[in-house]
Parts: C-alpha cells; structure tokens; sequence
C-alpha cells in the first residue's frame, strides 16, 4: 500500500513539473526587433503569452503578412526563438508542435499587441526558420 501511495505522489509530482515547465514568467520571455530585445516583465503579459503557447483550445489562424513587413523575434531568455511576431500575428516555431502547424500564422492576442512599441523591427523575408 505504501509502494503505490509513493508512486501516484511521485506521478502527481511529474505532472505538476510538467505542467509548471509551460508557464513563462516575467523576464523569461524577449520580444526582439532589430537592434535590442526588450524584456516582457508584466506578469499578465507573460500569462497571455504561455496561455497561447500552451493553452486549450484552437488558435485563430491569421493571414501570411506580406514579404518585408515589420516584424519582431521572439525569444526565451536562455534558450532559441521562439517565433516570429508581427503587430497582428505569430507564426511559432519549435514549439508545441501539436497545437501549431508548420509554416502557418495565427491571430496574436489583442492584450499581446503593441508590446514592440519603440523597438526598431526587423523585416519578414520570404525564408523564416522551419517550425514545426
């Protein structure tokens, strides 16, 4: 009885690692533009941002921005980019590949848009890193 009480509480204390390992926190998180990254330190912020990345439900797909639009890179703080952000859009990649297709845009979250304000943008060129 002992044996399995320790193994649920040992799979219970797995899944609520895994569970704790998708949420980013403020400063975890950079939104990137051409010459300097700015750190998203808002704790709502950073909430919306794991709520898109790993959240429920389906994504709202967006339209393709045209080549050469403004865009913002957006990185986590020690480790790979983790997708490419316009003023309306996110296309991930590397990242939750069951919840984002290859190559594909989605809506950004309205409360997300607007945090590259003052950063200088870099341009979308029609070669972006694989996804997913």
């Amino acid at each position: 009885m002992v044996n399995l009480f320790a193994a649920l509480l040992v799979s219970a204390l797995i899944v609520a690692a895994a569970a704790a390992a998708k949420e980013i926190g403020p400063g975890e998180l950079l939104i990137c533009g051409a010459a300097r990254c700015r750190t998203v330190t808002e704790p709502e912020d950073a909430r919306a941002f794991s709520s898109l990345l790993w959240g429920d439900g389906r994504v709202a797909r967006a339209p393709t921005p045209p080549v050469w639009s403004p865009v913002f890179q957006l990185r986590f703080e020690n480790g790979p980019a983790g997708g490419i952000i316009s003023a309306t859009a996110i296309r991930v990649h590397g990242l939750n590949c069951g919840r984002f297709e290859r190559g594909k845009w989605y809506r950004l979250l309205a409360t997300l848009r607007g945090l590259a304000a003052g950063l200088k943008p870099k341009r979308l060129r029609t070669s972006v890193p694989r996804s997913c």
